[in-house]
């Protein structure tokens, strides 16, 4: 079929035309294909690794000295526990100065670094972000977002350029520089990220100009991050400049909307608890919390009540967490609302190391003392009545309220924490299918080790599900419960008393906390283990304050697993000489030492008989054997 088409004879090299010449055969490649191209990368190499070598001698050259005054003065201002500056003390020297480098109090201690800033060339300046451009084109209306809010310092915005364009050009774009300055792009980004950050007074002058409902949820996000981990002069500036009251305007405005808009407003004030929470990581944040309590806090237990909580867990367990840093914010030892100073000190015990106390240098608060917010005279009581708080009446409720016969009210007992107890019974109704192992018991704390069930744990196939997150929630309610059991129980007042740890207790339980904690047991021990631990010391505190636990929970205390139970050591044994270590069998055929307990047990009581020295067999004697053959 080809011979028509390949010729018929083979045609000589003379009648080819070459049209490149052949190289070099000694600087052709090993392979020997010839018109190879090859690159000289000799000299470009030596180039690179001299060019390298200089910008690493210039980098060690500007690399100036730690000093340990530096780091002292940066862990001051972060407000580092003094439990972990040992741990951080022996870190490398490099690490140091990469935290003294990436940390803006450093240019703050040295401010001839801050009155000749490096200047950014125009040319690089980002106008609008890639979304603006993008949605130039969209119907949809724009969102504000943080460029819109002049993130840059700059003093000008024009930065167009001397040649004429056609009437294509877009005028957004016109930013690019006659002289164009060839800069590594990572000093550009360090110094656009750091002017990126907003000063405080922008974010006040933010949170008060805008709504609720058109507020960006990335401007929040922005104002969390800085709140949690800038230097804690940021914070005081922004608290000082009226930040936290603007947090409240934003987050009353959001919790009066009568309906949420699940894609932005839920957002909004999830974001918004998150900033109350991060206040509390510093000592400034949390003299504003306490200045202004109780609010935010009966707001989000009344949010918590109504028919519009929010629907995600994890904003309900956020409002149970800032309801738990009320233990930190106000310690055993504050004083009264209604006693002087004075006489607070000399009627309370109080502790002189209280965690955010404020120090003679330090920024804000002119007093170091703790007073509680009026009329309050201890924590306990604060935190009764907000959990006390009477519920809204639901969206759907009739005009008039439906009042009980009066027989019927004579026979009603007070449930007065049946409220709160609801939201943790609503728990178990719409994760039932979490509740599937009835063979749990409620673990004995003297037996469980509690540092094995609440060590750090890798994340699991079960984490980061509905379910995981529901029993989180759990958890944390169950930890707020045992915390203000605990705070009841260091009042130490009588079991008469309104606020005893006794009556906390029995108000419980009258309250249905028992039918929580027998399906609560009923969660996986795997999964779970912390959930369990503190069921178990609520238990245990219930005990401890005189409270008798109803039968149907003291039947189902038992051990835990064997991965959380303390490691007893059982004292060896150590039988004596006459008795023997074989098992000898009875005229019953059963063995003495098979591994029974009853067998065990009847050793034992032998050998105490023995040892009271009322039946103790003497050892055997020596006997006379006669020989067979004589």
């Amino acid at each position: 079929m080809f011979k028509s088409i390949l010729p018929s004879r083979r045609l000589p090299s003379a009648d080819f035309q070459m049209l490149t010449t052949p190289i070099d055969p000694s600087e052709s490649e090993p392979n020997g294909k010839e018109n190879y191209f090859t690159y000289h990368a000799t000299q470009d190499t030596k180039q690179r690794t001299e060019k390298r070598k200089k910008v690493k001698g210039k980098g060690q050259q500007d690399q100036e000295p730690l000093s340990p005054e530096d780091f002292e003065r940066l862990l001051d201002d972060l407000q580092i526990p003094s439990t972990l500056r040992p741990k951080l003390a022996t870190m490398d020297p490099t690490v140091k100065a990469a935290f003294l480098k990436s940390s803006h109090v450093l240019a703050q201690m040295r401010p001839a670094a801050i009155a000749n800033p490096p200047l950014t060339p125009r040319g690089l300046r980002k106008a609008h972000s890639s979304e603006s451009l993008a949605s130039m084109s969209s119907p949809r209306p724009k969102k504000p977002s943080l460029e819109q809010y002049d993130l840059s310092p700059a003093q000008s915005r024009q930065y167009t350029t001397g040649h004429a364009r056609g009437v294509s050009m877009d005028v957004r774009r016109q930013v690019i520089d006659v002289k164009p300055a060839p800069i590594a792009p990572l000093k550009t980004s360090k110094d656009k990220k750091k002017a990126g950050v907003l000063s405080p007074e922008k974010y006040v002058s933010i949170l008060l100009g805008q709504s609720s409902t058109i507020l960006d949820v990335e401007v929040v996000k922005k104002l969390r991050l800085l709140l949690r981990n800038e230097a804690a002069s940021w914070t005081d500036a922004f608290v000082r400049t009226g930040g936290y009251d603007a947090i409240l305007t934003r987050l009353n405005e959001i919790l009066d909307v009568e309906w949420r808009e699940e894609q932005h407003d839920d957002q909004i004030l999830h974001e918004l608890l998150r900033c109350v929470k991060a206040l509390t990581t510093s000592a400034v944040g949390c003299n504003a919390l306490r200045d202004a309590c109780p609010a935010p806090f009966d707001k989000l237990v009344t949010l918590l009540y109504s028919d519009k909580r929010p629907g995600e867990v994890a904003t309900r367990q956020l409002i149970v967490e800032l309801l738990l840093s009320l233990f930190d914010l106000y310690p055993l030892g504050s004083l009264p609302s209604t006693g002087s100073p004075t006489a607070g000190l000399t009627s309370h015990s109080r502790s002189k190391s209280v965690p955010w106390e404020l120090s003679s240098t330090s920024l804000t608060v002119s007093s170091n003392l703790i007073t509680l917010p009026r009329p309050h005279q201890t924590l306990f009581s604060l935190l009764k009545s907000l959990l006390l708080t009477r519920a809204p009446p639901p969206s759907e409720a009739p005009g008039t309220p439906i009042e009980p016969h009066a027989f019927i009210e004579e026979l009603h007992r007070p449930r007065i924490y049946k409220t709160y107890l609801q939201e943790m019974s609503d728990v178990c109704r719409d994760y039932f299918w979490v509740f599937c192992h009835p063979s749990n018991t409620i673990w004995d704390l003297a037996e469980t080790d509690e540092a094995k069930v609440e060590k750090p744990r890798a994340p699991g196939g079960m984490t980061g599900g509905v379910e995981f997150e529901a029993m989180c929630y759990m958890t944390m309610h169950l930890k707020f419960v045992n915390a203000i059991a605990s705070y009841a129980q260091a009042l130490n007042l009588p079991k008469d008393h309104e606020h005893s740890a006794y009556r906390f207790h029995d108000d419980m339980f009258q309250s249905g906390i028992e039918r929580i904690l027998s399906i609560a047991r009923k969660a996986s021990t795997t999964y779970y283990p912390t959930l369990h631990l503190e069921i178990a010391r609520y238990v245990a505190a219930a005990g401890r304050a005189g409270h008798e636990l109803p039968w149907g929970l003291s039947r189902l205390i038992g051990q835990p697993p064997t991965a959380m139970r303390k490691q007893v050591v059982a004292p060896p044994m150590h039988p004596s000489r006459s008795n023997p270590t074989t098992p000898t069998k009875r005229s019953g055929g059963n063995p003495v030492y098979g591994g029974y307990p009853a067998a065990y047990a009847a050793r034992a009581s032998q050998v105490a008989l023995g040892a009271t020295g009322e039946q103790r067999p003497g050892a055997p004697g020596s006997r006379k054997v006669t020989p067979m053959f004589n």
